[in-house]
């Protein structure tokens, strides 16, 4: 797991300031466990007592997002994040009712589960000019049980 000493180093290798409105989101971030917007990091970031806008709060993702410390879900409607971790490749679900990330229990990352059709993959994806240790695999659907949680992550 990524530490905030580590994260804030890549923010500053990157050339970018780390200043306190950074800090405190980055802390945010890395405090989440599960997807999140923009609009859920800034009430959080509100709610802790930072002052600062939404306009501020979209900057810093996309800054994130650019020295590979968040991930942007792709999707439709609002965007959703979610800190970038190592361990975090390969197959997860994304539980459209309550927005929670869950592993696919029994299948692993292609670099770790060498099938024929995960060396596919792993060539398709270094022909393309993609880092396969980078890869996040994601699915969406409906949770059957309707036992999740319903309130945004």
């Amino acid at each position: 797991m990524l530490s905030f000493e580590e994260a804030t180093q890549r923010v500053h290798e990157a050339g970018m300031r780390m200043t306190q409105p950074r800090q405190t989101l980055l802390r945010m971030v890395l405090e989440n466990e599960q997807p999140f917007s923009v609009e859920h990091l800034y009430a959080q970031a509100l709610a802790g007592g930072l002052e600062c806008s939404l306009s501020t709060v979209y900057r810093n993702l996309e800054a994130f997002v650019q020295v590979h410390l968040v991930d942007e879900i792709p999707g439709e409607g609002t965007k959703l994040y979610i800190w970038h971790r190592q361990d975090s490749a390969g197959p997860h679900v994304f539980c459209l009712d309550c927005r929670k990330m869950t592993a696919l229990a029994g299948m692993r990352s292609p670099e770790n589960a060498p099938s024929a059709s995960d060396s596919e993959l792993l060539r398709a994806l270094s022909q393309s000019g993609f880092d396969a240790s980078t890869m996040r695999m994601m699915l969406a659907a409906h949770c059957i049980t309707k036992s999740c949680d319903t309130e945004e992550a």
